[in-house]
């Protein structure tokens, strides 16, 4: 994949910042923006898309922590924002030889996809961080979150649906998946959908792949919120009141939009979600939540690269500023 570069506006200290990302994402865009208007002598280097590593050196002793990536120079120094993308180490033909090198290039990639800069926002490995251990550390911290059920059986969904009467299911990893389709890339998003006793009656069989159902909590509202190194920027999202939307506020009405409000999370919510990304080795995501109908806040799931213009904008919380001085060093 070929690298695009922002240019060179000068450097201090020989200091980068280092932006991977996808070409599509309006956000980064934003960023950089920012970057350029806050710190003009700072250089900026972008990688997008998918990185295919064809030249690799790295460099470790106690006075250095240097590596060279295709003809990117890396230090410890440089800030780095994990936004999206992907690294690769391309194959040589020949099923031994490419057995070989996926031995010596596993740890490599591994290396450099958790890798820590000394400021850093993210990194690659947070793209497998499921539901079932964000789940797992909310019942350790207390965290208030729907009664969950993966299963492959009939019985123990029949079950779970008799016990809560209304359920919904939802992708056990991130709900949006992009193809290729006659050239072309697509984005597929799968919401979360309601399951009732009379969906359960048209199921034939008594197995199925792993699926992950959940207790249906009604809601006053929904809240997205942005967490950036103990920073939150939250927004509240009215999507009970639309059919299309009150299952899933991601499942978006674009004729008839819901109401959103800048929101204030209380102290002692933002704290438990403080600990939830610490125990996650997490130090930006954005989080989704529910507000019940009896006043208790519910977490539903953190995606640490997920969307958060929207939140920016609506709500005047200059998200894309915060990312751009915290990479600078000025948060």
């Amino acid at each position: 994949m070929e690298l695009n570069f922002s240019g060179d506006f000068g450097t201090v200290d020989n200091k980068k910042i280092i932006i991977q990302s996808e070409s599509k994402d309006r956000s980064t865009d934003d960023v950089i923006q920012w970057i350029r208007y806050l710190s003009i002598n700072t250089k900026i280097e972008e990688i997008f898309d998918f990185l295919d590593l064809q030249e690799i050196k790295i460099e470790i002793a106690n006075d250095k922590f240097n590596f060279r990536l295709n003809n990117l120079d890396y230090n410890y120094n440089d800030s780095y924002w994990y936004r999206r993308g992907i690294i690769n180490i391309p194959n040589t033909n020949g099923f031994i030889q490419e057995s070989i090198e996926n031995n010596n290039s596993k740890p490599i990639l591994d290396f450099l996809n958790s890798k820590s800069n000394k400021i850093q926002i993210n990194k690659f490995q947070d793209n497998y961080l499921g539901k079932l251990k964000q789940l797992e550390v909310c019942k350790l911290i207390e965290l208030n979150f729907p009664e969950t059920l993966i299963t492959t059986n009939f019985s123990d969904l029949q079950k779970f649906v008799e016990l809560h009467n209304l359920v919904i299911t939802k992708p056990i990893e991130n709900p949006f998946s992009n193809h290729i389709i006659n050239n072309k890339d697509v984005c597929f998003f799968t919401p979360s959908q309601l399951i009732t006793n009379e969906i359960l009656n048209k199921i034939t069989t008594k197995r199925f792949e792993p699926s992950l159902f959940q207790k249906y909590i009604e809601k006053k509202f929904e809240i997205r919120s942005f967490y950036i190194n103990g920073i939150f920027k939250s927004m509240a999202i009215f999507s009970q009141q639309n059919e299309k939307t009150k299952i899933d506020y991601r499942d978006y009405d674009r004729e008839r939009p819901n109401r959103v409000v800048p929101f204030n999370l209380p102290t002692e919510i933002e704290n438990k979600l403080t600990l939830l990304m610490k125990k996650l080795n997490l130090n930006c995501g954005s989080f989704d939540l529910i507000y019940t109908l009896d006043n208790q806040y519910v977490f539903l799931e953190v995606n640490p690269i997920g969307q958060f213009q929207w939140v920016s904008r609506n709500c005047n919380h200059y998200i894309e500023k915060l990312i751009a001085k915290t990479l600078i060093n000025e948060e």
